[in-house]
């Protein structure tokens, strides 16, 4: 796989997460001759951090959906992802190169680590380290089969290359879903096999990390019961945040109750994640929240109590036409909002997923009550679902509400689609501009086009049969 010379920013991940202002990243270059110590290998795995760029999936999953619309202050960024413009040379190539590139890395931590002596009393650290260094790069190529896998619930369709070795300039092909699968499993296991069970920093991989990557991969596989066993761990080990704490852990990253991982944010290497939607020195939207989603949220706040309109919404922008984004507020002035990638809420509704496709609807009913009742302060039982449809159109109408703006959206109206017959169906309001109002269930933009500096690299890759 043709990659790009790789000089790497290290960020120093410190123990401390009481002042995020005084964490500063630390510049470094990775090559060989700069392992000598375990402590330079635990330098290039907070390097791996760094380099993965939790950003781009905004995009698809915010801005391309129905939870975006364009901002007043639009000076045409973010446009074409907005105009739903995908193809070889637009909007497909930025999770493709950063998940590749951030997997490189990590081979080179594996190579770099067999030239290492480990002294006495360092070798459960050296372990913990490699055990990170696995479960990153299995959540790598998970993210990668998401977005350019043929089909995740087929065994046998075009998955993607699986990253093993330290990679210049080489033209693998593409496994199949299930061959790529089993390699991610198998990176999971090598990384509980090597981890300490007593971690339970959510700034870095722990075994409840493990756990729910595991329960992401059995959903988009159809392993429901997979995803059920593995969900049921996490949600009793990390309740559900109530209100007050629901508001602090969006506003200034003050609670972590129910956060199994986050991408740690530092100042001076700032992933910006405000800056997706808009300019971060003035407050003004180039991209603002949709009308259709506003209101869902504004709705819920009205007739329920519902924390989360008053938690992603803003009041800096006085214009009643401008529905500002602000889910990821400045923490004294700065826009270093850690990115939450794996909370509980997420593990209840997945399991509510598992449950109703095997159409155990009660149970699936009950674990979107128990998202409700939190957000709401409330202790309402729930009535069972009547049929899978109406069980996956709560679900969606829930995940939207509570995870908008996280990186959920397109993923879950492609996963929903075929159930429903829906695909994007944006309010009219929120296509002023020209900007399209639907994307169709079969359209082929549901799966991402290998990018065309990759084809043009790689004799042997193998476009998505949707693109070719």
């Amino acid at each position: 796989m043709k990659k790009i010379f790789l000089t790497l920013l290290i960020a120093t991940l410190l123990t401390s997460c009481d002042d995020q202002l005084d964490r500063a990243p630390v510049d470094a270059l990775i090559n060989s001759t700069a392992f000598e110590t375990v402590d330079d290998i635990e330098a290039a795995v907070n390097g791996i951090y760094t380099n993965y760029d939790p950003n781009n999936v905004l995009d698809i999953n915010e801005i391309f959906t129905d939870n975006c619309r364009l901002g007043k202050d639009s000076g045409g960024q973010k446009v074409n992802v907005l105009n739903q413009v995908v193809n070889t040379q637009s909007n497909s190539a930025a999770i493709w190169t950063n998940r590749y590139n951030t997997a490189n890395l990590c081979n080179r931590v594996f190579a770099a680590s067999e030239l290492v002596t480990v002294e006495s009393g360092e070798q459960d650290k050296f372990d913990n380290l490699l055990a990170q260094t696995y479960a990153l790069r299995a959540l790598m190529h998970y993210d990668l089969l998401l977005y350019y896998g043929e089909d995740t619930t087929d065994p046998n369709a075009l998955g993607v290359h699986y990253q093993e070795e330290v990679s210049v300039d080489d033209s693998p092909t593409r496994l199949t879903t299930q061959e790529t699968v089993a390699k991610i499993l198998d990176d999971l296991d090598s990384s509980s096999a090597l981890l300490d069970d007593d971690i339970t920093d959510v700034n870095t991989i722990t075994e409840s990390f493990i756990t729910f990557l595991r329960a992401r991969v059995a959903l988009i596989t159809n392993d429901f019961d997979g995803v059920i066993t593995h969900t049921n761990s996490i949600i009793n080990d990390f309740p559900l945040a109530n209100q007050s704490q629901y508001s602090a852990m969006f506003n200034g990253d003050q609670d972590v109750t129910e956060v199994i991982f986050k991408y740690n944010n530092v100042n001076g290497f700032n992933r910006n994640i405000a800056g997706e939607f808009i300019f971060t020195g003035t407050g003004g939207n180039f991209i603002g929240m949709s009308d259709g989603l506003f209101d869902l949220l504004e709705e819920e706040s009205i007739n329920n109590n519902d924390v989360r309109f008053e938690t992603f919404t803003d009041d800096l922008n006085d214009d009643p036409e401008e529905n500002t984004i602000n889910k990821y507020p400045p923490i004294a002035g700065v826009y270093i909002n850690d990115f939450k990638m794996f909370r509980a809420s997420e593990a209840y509704l997945m399991r509510a997923e598992a449950y109703a496709r095997n159409s155990q609807f009660q149970l699936a009913a009950n674990d979107v009550q128990d998202v409700r009742n939190a957000r709401r302060a409330t202790t309402s039982s729930a009535s069972a679902y009547s049929s899978l449809e109406d069980a996956i159109e709560d679900i969606a109408f829930e995940r939207r509400l509570e995870l908008c703006f996280e990186g959920h959206r397109y993923i879950d109206l492609k996963r929903y689609r075929n159930i429903l017959n829906t695909g994007i169906q944006r309010d009219p309001r929120d296509c002023d501009g020209n900007i399209p109002c639907s994307l169709p269930v079969n359209d082929r933009r549901w799966v991402l086009p290998i990018p065309q500096v990759e084809l043009n690299g790689n004799p042997n890759i193998q476009q998505n049969p949707q693109w070719l």
